[in-house]
């Protein structure tokens, strides 16, 4: 399996890859996560991994949410669009995903239902806070999960 993992993993961005289109390259690295369900505050604690993958044009991750979920999503770089292709895998589901930046905050949008949205709201050196939004009839942004994640040590 060593050589599967030396395949898959980069150690840097691709050339090809615009440093100004890097979204994802400060998650690079482990994580401990609280999920926090906004419907009744439940809190689940867990880790996110994220690593350059296929020589630095992409980023995988791995979450893991013990009892929960356990999942991984791949971001490819499109140089075409300037977005990144995004496909989250969990047990018997794949969500396809398109990413742009707006403003401050990196915004994943549903292919199959742009109601769907996945934020990233804030990404600094040891923190970030991601968001899990429904957007409704009126247009307004309904926060279904708020995840706050810290860096291991």
């Amino acid at each position: 399996m060593e050589h599967f993992f030396e395949a898959l993993a980069s150690s840097e961005r691709h050339q090809a890859l615009p440093e100004k289109y890097d979204y994802f390259g400060k998650l690079i690295g482990s994580w401990n996560i609280d999920y926090v369900d906004s419907r009744d505050s439940r809190v689940l604690k867990g880790e996110w991994h994220f690593s350059r993958v296929l020589e630095g044009m992409a980023v995988q991750d791995v979450i893991v949410l013990p009892g929960f979920e356990y999942g991984t999503t791949l971001r490819v770089y499109n140089p075409g669009t300037h977005a990144w292709d995004i496909a989250y895998c969990y047990t018997g589901r794949i969500m396809r995903f398109e990413a742009r930046k707006q403003g401050d905050i990196i915004v994943l949008t549903g292919v199959e239902d742009e109601r769907r949205k996945w934020v990233f709201a804030k990404i600094e050196d040891d923190y970030f806070h991601w968001q899990d939004v429904t957007v409704r009839d009126d247009g307004e942004w309904e926060v279904r999960f708020d995840l706050h994640a810290r860096r291991m040590g």
